[in-house]
């Protein structure tokens, strides 16, 4: 299946097809490629350092391609639903703000899947854990993900497409991605780490995802009091909430490690 979803991903995206002109002095396809070689990259630590035990041979080889395939599939595929998408913005239309994004999204998939590899299945005892416990933290920590960019598209009045598609507005596009990759990093955290049952792993996980979402709710409230003010000011905003989502990754990150400790202790 996974190997399926990889060949789909290939051809959907695939820029390499593209007359030459295309490519020529265009950056914006090689961003994304070097999103998914940076994700792929990552997954390959992950599995190489920090995987279970077990996870040895042609397991190595299994965990890879299933990375490959949701690296590109729900991450530089499901792009193109937020108006990134690969083939015809970043390699037709030359497009390097929609890139941006586009890559964003495809190393923040690729980021989760690495983290949710990271760890041992059973800490405490002999047993061996399936691969149902690390695809279903990914597919928590990738939901989580949609839920809050959904959530900074909402805020945003659905006007964030045009104005990366059409208007090309880097600074837009750089404030998408940053948000991105903050809650990636985040999200990264709550799945990784050895398994201790699933209540704890749930219980951090709803720790990290109110955060997120308490933050939207800050982000919400500063641009209702900004929305008369000028492009400076809004600048300014994209500045802060920058700012703000590398603060909640971080309060994220030292909560996780409290309630790691908490658990150990008890």
């Amino acid at each position: 299946m996974s190997v399926a979803l990889a060949i789909v991903g290939v051809a959907v995206n695939r820029t390499g097809s593209l007359h030459r002109l295309y490519l020529r002095e265009n950056p914006a396809p090689g961003i994304v490629r070097l999103a998914v070689i940076l994700a792929m990259g990552w997954i390959a630590y992950v599995l190489w350092r920090h995987a279970d035990p077990s996870v040895v041979g042609i397991y190595l080889v299994f965990y890879f391609v299933m990375g490959y395939a949701a690296v590109k599939v729900l991450g530089q595929t499901v792009a193109a639903a937020y108006g990134a998408r690969t083939r015809v913005d970043a390699g037709e239309r030359r497009n390097v703000p929609a890139a941006a994004l586009a890559a964003a999204f495809t190393l923040a998939t690729g980021l989760i899947f690495g983290g949710s590899l990271w760890g041992e299945a059973d800490p405490t005892g002999e047993g061996e854990g399936g691969w149902w416990i690390p695809v279903t933290f990914f597919l928590l920590g990738w939901a989580v993900l949609l839920a809050v960019f959904g959530l900074y598209l909402r805020r945003e009045g659905g006007r964030i497409h045009h104005r990366i598609q059409r208007e090309r507005r880097w600074n837009d596009a750089r404030a998408a991605a940053i948000f991105l990759l903050a809650s990636a990093v985040a999200l990264t955290d709550a799945v990784s780490g050895d398994f201790w049952g699933w209540r704890h792993a749930l219980l951090t996980f709803g720790v990290l995802a109110g955060l997120l979402v308490a933050h939207e709710g800050f982000a919400r409230w500063t641009s209702a009091r900004e929305e008369t003010a000028g492009e400076a000011t809004g600048d300014s905003r994209r500045i802060l909430e920058s700012a703000a989502y590398a603060l909640l990754g971080l309060a994220a990150w030292g909560i996780n490690r409290f309630l790691d400790r908490l658990w150990g202790a008890s």
